[in-house]
């Protein structure tokens, strides 16, 4: 009995931090798209001061340069707390899918994006600037680059992974897709780099809500109820 009431409790607290994590993981993407969306409409014509071109080459100034804006410090806050949200998120992801088909290699790349996102907190440099780089600006560009790839490797190893697990073998094919799509979406120029970003996000927050159910606690039939259904 003493065993049984420890599994229940163990139990209970993993699915705590499951659900606590898949939150996370559908906060961030709603919360950095809020915040990009706010800023640009707030911060347009400084944008386009900068050097920021929104139909021939989004990706040259945004979202990075809002942080160089008036409202620049909330730009800056959300690459981390997003970044910190997906580190969490696949802190859940982890323990959620853990069995004798650990997906760890998938989480644990998530993990490395989500911090690298958090590390292009540090501001970026302006398109048009006097001088050499400055130390946050390259820690800013490195961390993008890091953050692009680890999501990339993410989805083609969570891709492999869903496909052992039963409840996530159908968003394995999704996970397929987005990963080949973004793939595509990164050579292409132009405005498809937006698709880029919320593809990503997208698949971000898809993976966070099935997370979620797969986590809410199932109805247990009592013992009356089975005894019912005896032979």
């Amino acid at each position: 009995m003493q065993s049984e009431h420890s599994f229940t409790r163990s139990e209970t607290r993993r699915r705590t931090i499951v659900m606590a994590a898949a939150f996370a993981g559908m906060l961030g993407p709603v919360l950095f798209v809020s915040v990009l969306l706010a800023l640009t409409a707030l911060q347009y014509d400084f944008m386009l001061g900068i050097g920021w071109r929104p139909l021939a080459d989004p990706a040259g100034a945004w979202p990075s340069g809002l942080a160089l804006g008036p409202y620049g410090a909330l730009q800056d806050a959300t690459f981390v707390v997003s970044g910190l949200l997906l580190a969490l998120f696949s802190v859940g992801l982890n323990i959620g899918t853990t069995d004798e088909r650990s997906l760890s290699l998938g989480p644990a790349l998530l993990f490395v994006a989500g911090i690298a996102m958090a590390l292009m907190g540090f501001e970026s440099d302006p398109i048009e600037r006097v001088g050499p780089r400055s130390p946050h600006g390259l820690v800013h560009d490195a961390a993008f680059v890091v953050f692009v790839l680890a999501m990339l490797a993410a989805l083609f190893s969570l891709w492999r992974g869903f496909r052992k697990h039963l409840q996530w073998r159908g968003h394995a094919r999704y996970t397929l897709a987005t990963g080949m799509l973004v793939v595509l979406l990164l050579v292409l120029p132009g405005v498809v780099y937006y698709l880029f970003i919320v593809t990503l996000l997208a698949w971000i927050f898809v993976t966070a809500v099935r997370l979620w159910l797969l986590s809410l606690p199932r109805p247990t039939r009592s013992a009356e109820d089975s005894a019912t259904d005896g032979p």
